[in-house]
This record gives C-alpha cells, sequence and structure tokens, in this order.
C-alpha cells in the first residue's frame, strides 16, 4: 500500500514536471513593420474599391473583412493617421469607409509577421 502510495505520487510528480516546463515558455514577439502595415492597408482598400475580393491579395496579404466578403461596395476611404497605435505586434489602424450607401470607421489589427494580415477589430 505504501509503494502504491508512492508510486502514484511518482507519476504525478513527473507529469507535473512535464506539464510545467510548457507553461514556462514565453509566446514569441512577432516584429511589427509599421512601413509595411500601412502600405497593406493601402493597397487592400484599393483593390477593394477596384472590385478584387480578398483572395486576389493572398498569399502576400490576408484580409478578413466581413463586410468585403459580403460584397459591400467600397467607394472611397481615408486612413487617420493620428489615430493609429501599436500593442508592439500589430499595428491599429482607422479607417473611414464610404460604401455606396452607408459610411463607417473601421479600425484594423494589421500584423506584419509572419504574413501580412488585415482584420477588422
Amino acid at each position: 500500500m505504501l509503494l502504491s502510495y508512492f508510486s502514484r505520487r511518482g507519476i504525478l510528480g513527473v507529469l507535473l514536471v512535464f506539464f510545467g516546463a510548457g507553461c514556462s515558455q514565453q509566446t514569441p514577439s512577432y516584429p511589427l513593420d509599421q512601413e509595411l502595415a500601412r502600405a497593406a492597408v493601402q493597397q487592400a482598400m484599393q483593390a477593394w474599391i477596384a472590385g478584387q475580393s480578398p483572395k486576389n491579395l493572398q498569399p502576400e496579404i490576408v484580409v478578413g473583412d466581413p463586410a468585403w466578403e459580403q460584397g459591400e461596395k467600397l467607394v472611397a476611404f481615408e486612413i487617420v493617421t493620428n489615430e493609429e497605435t501599436s500593442d508592439g505586434s500589430n499595428l491599429h489602424i482607422r479607417v473611414a469607409r464610404q460604401f455606396e450607401s452607408s459610411e463607417s470607421t473601421v479600425t484594423y489589427i494589421v500584423g506584419t509577421t509572419p504574413v501580412v494580415t488585415i482584420f477588422p477589430q
């Protein structure tokens, strides 16, 4: 019985060490290229106005904008540069968008590593 108690504790200890080792690693930080992020948003918005789909920008730029994917027609946009923020890995870019029937302002979260990604916040 005593051996069984120590065997279970030993196995539990090994499991804790095994799983605990994975928890101590930090999440990798991805470098941000702010110029590339701005240029990618500009390119994506121009492609949208030109009637292209987000898939036309892949694999260089991955865009996940529901309005674009649902067929909204973008007619004009303005990047609001004085409202940009960075969290170190992503640039948060505000864009004023004008559609055929409405207007909206959205903040895009733009990452540049390992691939350029653009998603609305």
